[in-house]
């Protein structure tokens, strides 16, 4: 029985072998597959975005057009509003129940029905991996500062120098680390348009005033300047968080940003974006 079996295996592994083509030096496949789900974003865009829903999340006729493709979909899901229930967020970082991503492919949401539409619901272990990243602040990268590192920032919505058609409600952004919150309100925080001719240096800017500072997510920080849709015109803008002098954000130990990502502490974070094409 043994020698059966043995034979039984050798010859699977002679013919998985074939003539050593697609093969390493070692005998082991060049190209294993996707790597296993972890709750990361990559992990999850590669594992289920991109084969699963973007079947049917794609260019511009993706249903209520969420596009779930590599290049678009961390900015249409974390902290975006749902268009099927819009007082939920599409990913709400560090709270997967309110998360609408999560109420459909649990098949819970309100409107509609469970995702992926008329396929087989995801397996659990797949959804609870989901939960866990959004559990863990939802963050584009799984990289982390090293001890004494000082936080950055970086823009969820929007992306830098995009153009926007249509007003939004608020910009998000992000810090990979826990800011000190009470120094994120009005006084640290700017937007202004340039006037019309797309540049900042004119003397010339208007400034645009909040209407309120939102922590979406306190570790790591996440959050949303809201801004009132009068206040909003075709023009470039300009978001500026402070990261030096003494309205400066700063993280939980004191120090301040590194807004310029220079690799020190200190200097403003910025983003730019138009609002339809400024001229």
């Amino acid at each position: 029985m043994r020698r059966v079996l043995w034979l039984a295996i050798s010859a699977t592994l002679l013919g998985c072998a074939g003539d050593g083509e697609g093969l390493d030096e070692n005998g082991r496949p060049l190209d294993n597959g996707p790597l296993p789900l972890v709750p990361t974003f990559a992990s999850i865009q590669q594992n289920v975005f991109t084969p699963i829903c973007t079947r049917c999340h794609s260019g511009a006729a993706a249903p209520t057009g969420l596009r779930l493709d590599e290049a678009s979909s961390y900015a249409m899901l974390v902290n975006v509003a749902s268009v099927e229930v819009p007082g939920l967020r599409r990913v709400r970082p560090g709270d997967p129940d309110l998360s609408y991503l999560v109420q459909k492919i649990e098949g819970r949401a309100a409107v509609g029905g469970r995702m992926p539409l008329n396929s087989p619901a995801l397996p659990q272990a797949t959804i609870d991996v989901i939960k866990q990243w959004i559990r863990e602040g939802a963050q584009r990268s799984a990289a982390s500062t090293g001890p004494g590192s000082p936080a950055t920032l970086s823009a969820v919505t929007p992306l830098e120098q995009q153009i926007i058609e249509g007003e939004p409600n608020e910009i998000i952004v992000q810090s990979q680390a826990a800011l000190d919150t009470t120094s994120i309100n009005i006084g640290s925080v700017a937007l202004e348009r340039s006037g019309g001719d797309g540049s900042f240096d004119e003397g010339n800017e208007i400034a645009v005033t909040p209407t309120g500072i939102e922590v979406l997510s306190a570790e790591p920080t996440v959050i949303a300047i809201k801004i009132a849709p009068d206040q909003w015109a075709p023009d470039s803008y300009r978001l500026t968080v402070a990261g030096e002098g003494s309205i400066a954000v700063g993280d939980r130990s004191g120090g301040p940003i590194d807004g310029d990502r220079d690799g020190l502490a200190g200097g403003n974070f910025t983003l730019h974006f138009d609002i339809g094409r400024a001229l």
